[in-house]
C-alpha cells in the first residue's frame, strides 16, 4: 500500500508540474479527446498491434521452440499491459513467469531474455533518435539543445552496440560462475549461459525485428498525433509534424519509460517525456502538453484492448503458480 500510495504522488506531482509550466488547459483536452478524426485512430491502433506482433516474432527468434506466434504475441501483450500499469515497473517480472507457467522454460532462460530484450529495445530506440534527427527538417543545426541531444543519442547507441558485440565473450568469460559455491555469483553464471546459447544469426534477426517493431511503435504515435485536429490551433501545430520529428519526440515518451520511479500506468512520466520531447522538436508547450495527455489516454486504451485479446489467448498453465517461482 505504501508503494502504491508513493506512486500515486508521484503522478499527482508530475502532472502538477507540467500542467502548470506549460499552462495547460484541460477544457481543450476534452475537446480534443471528442474531436479526434477516428479513422486515423484506427490506423494507429492497427499499426500499434502489428508492434505487439513484433514482439511475439522476437520472442520466438530468442526463444525457439518455446511458443507458437499467436501464443508468443498473447505472452507479449500481457507483458507489456502489466508493465505499464503497475508502478515502478514491477510488470517486468511477468514475462519470465508467463514463460514458466505457459512454455515450461527455465527461470533464469527466461529471465535472461527478457535483458536481451530490454537491451534491444534501448538499441532500437537510441537508432530511431538519431535517424529522426536527421529526417527533422525544423531543427536548427546550430541548435545547442538539438545538438546535445544528438552527442548523447550517438554515445548511447555506441555503448549499446559495444555492449551487444561483446555480449558473448563477456558470458563466455563469466559463465564458469556456474559451478561457483555461492549462490549470487552460481545464478550470474547460470545467466551468463543462457545468453550464450543465443547464436549470432539468433541476435541479428532480434536485433532487426526489434527496429521494425519500434518502427510501428513510433508511426503509431505520430499517426495518433495527426488525428489530433482540435481546438484548431492544435490541429495546426500538430499538421506540421514530419515523422522524423515525431520520432525525436516520441523518444522522449519511450526514455521516461525505462525510469524506475514509473507511477501507475505511466500517469506522471509519459506525459513529462511527451511534451519535453516534442517541445524540442518545436510543438508549442501548451499543445505539447495537451497532446501528450491525449496520446496517453488513446495508447492507455490500445495497450488495454490489445492486453484483454492476450488474456482471452492465454495457454492453460503448464507449470502451478507455486512452482513458477
Amino acid at each position: 500500500m505504501r508503494r502504491l500510495l508513493v506512486a500515486l504522488l508521484v503522478s499527482v506531482i508530475l502532472l502538477a508540474l507540467v500542467a502548470t509550466v506549460t499552462e495547460l488547459r484541460w477544457r481543450e483536452v476534452a475537446d480534443t479527446l471528442t474531436a479526434l478524426d477516428w479513422p486515423l485512430v484506427g490506423l494507429s491502433l492497427l499499426v500499434y498491434a502489428a508492434s505487439y506482433v513484433g514482439r511475439g516474432l522476437r520472442l520466438q527468434t530468442l526463444l525457439p521452440g518455446a511458443a507458437g506466434l499467436l501464443h508468443a504475441t498473447s505472452i507479449s501483450a500481457r507483458h507489456i499491459f502489466l508493465a505499464v500499469i503497475l508502478p515502478f515497473r514491477v510488470g517486468e517480472a511477468s514475462l519470465p513467469v508467463m514463460l514458466v507457467r505457459e512454455c515450461g522454460r527455465p527461470l533464469v532462460e527466461s529471465a535472461s531474455m527478457l535483458g536481451v530484450m530490454r537491451v534491444l529495445d534501448l538499441l532500437a530506440v537510441a537508432v530511431s533518435l538519431l535517424i529522426g534527427l536527421a529526417l527533422s527538417t525544423g531543427l536548427d543545426p546550430s541548435d545547442a539543445e538539438a545538438g546535445r541531444v544528438a552527442l548523447r543519442g550517438g554515445i548511447a547507441l555506441a555503448v549499446l552496440v559495444a555492449g551487444l558485440l561483446l555480449m558473448r565473450p563477456v558470458c563466455r568469460a563469466v559463465s564458469p560462475l556456474v559451478r561457483s559455491t555461492r549462490r549470487p555469483l552460481a545464478l550470474v553464471g547460470q545467466l551468463a549461459a543462457s545468453v550464450m546459447t543465443l547464436s549470432p544469426g539468433q541476435l541479428a534477426r532480434a536485433v532487426a525485428i526489434t527496429q521494425l517493431t519500434w518502427t510501428c511503435t513510433y508511426g503509431a504515435c505520430w499517426i495518433l498525433l495527426r488525428a489530433m485536429t482540435a481546438p484548431p490551433a492544435l490541429g495546426a501545430a500538430t499538421a506540421g509534424v514530419t515523422f522524423g520529428e515525431s520520432m525525436v519526440g516520441t523518444t522522449g515518451l519511450h526514455l521516461s519509460a525505462v525510469m524506475p520511479i514509473s507511477p501507475v500506468a505511466s500517469i506522471g512520466t509519459w506525459e513529462v517525456g511527451w511534451a519535453t520531447g516534442y517541445a524540442l522538436v518545436g510543438l508549442p508547450a501548451q499543445a505539447a502538453a495537451t497532446s501528450a495527455i491525449v496520446s496517453h489516454v488513446v495508447i492507455f486504451a490500445f495497450i488495454a484492448l490489445i492486453g484483454g485479446a492476450g488474456w482471452l489467448t492465454r495457454r492453460q498453465p503448464l507449470v502451478p503458480a507455486s512452482d513458477a517461482g
